[in-house]
């Protein structure tokens, strides 16, 4: 599965001399001593406010408001009118290789997830649709879950990722919308003439004016929605950014082959789900059992090669392979352990 790198397109024009006029043209309160308004309440309709953004998932556009021909487009983001968000899943999980998709929320007060699913005459395979119901500020991790079915047996992959929804205005994503925020944001805009990296989470929650954009507009666009009453408890315009959460690489449809002179390695399929471009080299770990699922098993010392030369300390045994897949991208991703376990007890010659 391929994907390429998202290319972050937000990019302040500033020069040093206009954040000069900004820092003595705009003397920023203490905090609390704007008028504070509660950026948590739900109103009877949430407004997703665009630009929806993807911070870092390789197989989704990044940014529902794509629109630039010189870039291969990858999924949409598509917002509907009704405020709904909703990314074809077609791609990502092929038909072909995977069923029973679903997904789900761990917050479904933030938000709710669900796959939708259709068929039709003039449809020669069903597409799936991943829909995003928005309900208030916060951050949800969205598991996504399907039945990898070319194995032997169909194995289930997980993709995560996680969702922030907050209040256009609500700068530092502290559930309020006051004076702290337009510090963050001259902070922000100061910051970006440095270079210093900043995620699309961040940007997008900067972009005040939603123009994609981040640049002095935005400070204009934060005191004049706290002048007119337009940001805060009573405006329903929520920011969204879909961020990835790296998964460690599956090992799928893995089995112990028998080669000659009684060495056996194995045969696997290796997935990264995120669509890295690289894989890490897996480690491994040998095993024996006397339990046909390999439940009982017992390390073998020394044995860390993806080969192993059956001993006759193997005989009425199992073998058992561990194989242990690492992320490229995330050293403090959790590896991934998966047991491969051989389909018949080792019996030696006589």
């Amino acid at each position: 599965m391929k994907g390429k790198q998202n290319k972050k397109r937000l990019k302040p024009i500033l020069k040093k001399s206009m954040l000069t006029a900004l820092g003595l043209g705009i003397a920023l309160p203490i905090g609390g001593t704007l008028p504070q308004a509660n950026a948590g309440a739900i109103g009877p309709v949430i407004n997703i406010s665009r630009p929806v953004l993807n911070d870092g998932i390789k197989w989704l556009s990044y940014s529902s408001e794509q629109n630039d021909p010189s870039f291969v487009p990858d999924v949409p983001i598509e917002v509907t009118s009704n405020n709904t968000v909703r990314i074809n899943l077609s791609t990502h999980f092929r038909s072909d290789e995977f069923n029973t998709l679903t997904a789900s929320s761990d917050d479904s007060s933030i938000a709710e997830v669900y796959v939708e699913t259709r068929q039709d005459e003039n449809m020669p395979t069903p597409t799936s649709t991943l829909v995003v119901i928005p309900y208030k500020s916060g951050k949800i991790n969205i598991e996504l879950k399907a039945k990898y079915t070319v194995s032997d047996v169909p194995e289930t992959v997980t993709d995560n990722f996680e969702l922030y929804i907050s209040k256009n205005g609500d700068v530092n994503a502290d559930g309020k919308v006051n004076s702290l925020d337009a510090a963050d944001l001259l902070d922000y805009l100061r910051n970006m003439v440095s270079r210093r990296g900043f995620s699309y989470v961040e940007m997008n929650r900067m972009d005040v004016d939603r123009n994609a954009e981040p640049a002095l507009g935005d400070m204009n666009a934060l005191l004049q929605g706290y002048k007119g009453k337009t940001l805060g408890g009573e405006n329903n315009d929520y920011v969204l950014t879909f961020q990835q959460v790296d998964d460690a690489p599956y090992v799928l449809n893995g089995q112990l082959k028998d080669n000659m002179q009684n060495v056996f390695s194995t045969d696997y399929y290796l997935m990264d789900i995120d669509y890295d471009d690289s894989l890490n080299t897996p480690s491994y770990q040998w095993y024996r059992a006397t339990d046909a699922l390999g439940e009982d098993r017992v390390l073998i010392g020394g044995e860390t090669g993806e080969q192993h030369s059956v001993t006759s300390e193997d005989e009425d045994h199992y073998l058992v392979l561990e194989v242990i897949t690492h992320s490229t991208s995330n050293p403090n991703t959790e590896p991934r352990r998966t047991f491969i376990v051989g389909k018949e007890k080792i019996q030696l010659p006589d």
